[in-house]
């Protein structure tokens, strides 16, 4: 989540969003309505947006799982790379005798330069394991309550 100017930013699915503002429009557009109704359709607009923070906090524990693996796997990796790159030296031993003269340096330096890019790829992804735990804390959270309305609600006519 980055922080520009005060303000959040998430990547989120907007159809729920969009449901929601298309029922406040309705809400807002209709004055003749009773209060129950009123109500009835603020509990489904809270409904929803409960909906929506269950299907992100159910997202985030997927993408975490996922990324808990990640680790072991890129270990894996680099134990076959090794073994790899063990076959190859001594494949290269076999077919140029006992004594070889090929410069394995660069392709060493190579192997070296591709395990530095995993480590970096396990530390961002554990960098990353650490804003997932921010954001799942931050969707524990309690909802905060509405505050009393300032001013007189206009009557809402039924929806048709």
């Amino acid at each position: 989540m980055a922080e520009k100017h005060g303000e959040e930013f998430e990547l989120i699915p907007m159809s729920p969003i969009r449901r929601m503002e298309k029922r406040l429009e309705q809400l807002e557009s209709n004055t003749g309505s009773n209060s129950t109704n009123f109500m009835k359709d603020i509990l489904d607009i809270i409904r929803m947006n409960q909906q929506l923070v269950d299907e992100l906090a159910k997202a985030n524990d997927a993408l975490r799982i996922e990324l808990s693996k990640l680790p072991g796997r890129l270990e894996e990796l680099i134990n076959d790379i090794h073994e790899l790159l063990s076959y190859i030296k001594a494949s290269a031993t076999e077919e140029l005798g006992v004594a070889p003269n090929v410069d394995m340096t660069p392709l060493a330096q190579k192997l070296d330069q591709l395990i530095e890019g995993n480590k970096k790829i396990v530390e961002t992804n554990q960098s990353l394991m650490g804003s997932l735990d921010d954001l799942e804390r931050k969707l524990r959270r309690p909802p905060m309550p509405m505050p009393p309305p300032t001013r007189r609600p206009m009557p809402l006519t039924p929806i048709t």
